[in-house]
């Protein structure tokens, strides 16, 4: 079984992830604070749950200035394994244009009687959109 992939909970754990991720992408706003819509383009195997910003598509980050800077996203759920998870994404700017995008998993706790899935590591990038 891939890790986080059972379906009946895939909803549950996108709309989880989500609210725990919102907050944690923004950066402080400046007078010269410029929005970016970001796309993820990565890899995704079937029926994997990823805990990520991008679950529902393109994000909205605010950067302090016109320049990109390097981000880490943390989203943290529970999942139907019996475990909690951290999923930690890192987005390194190439250019002016474009990150390096690379995703992480750490099990930070399960039940005794816990079964964890397996970890979904993957890479790709995230492009400006607008």
């Amino acid at each position: 079984m891939d890790a986080l992939s059972t379906p009946v909970f895939r909803s549950f754990l996108v709309a989880a992830a989500a609210m725990t991720s919102i907050g944690a992408y923004k950066v402080a706003t400046h007078d010269s604070s410029v929005t970016h819509r970001l796309s993820l383009h990565a890899r995704m195997l079937p029926n994997a749950i990823y805990l990520s910003a991008f679950s529902d598509g393109d994000i909205d980050v605010t950067f302090p200035d016109s320049h990109l800077h390097a981000l880490t996203i943390s989203t943290r759920a529970r999942v139907a394994d019996g475990c909690r998870w951290l999923g930690t994404e890192k987005l390194t700017p190439m250019n002016d244009q474009t990150f390096y995008y690379e995703y992480s998993e750490t099990i930070l706790e399960c039940d005794a009687d816990a079964t964890p899935w397996f970890k979904t590591p993957r890479t790709g990038t995230v492009t400006v959109v607008q």
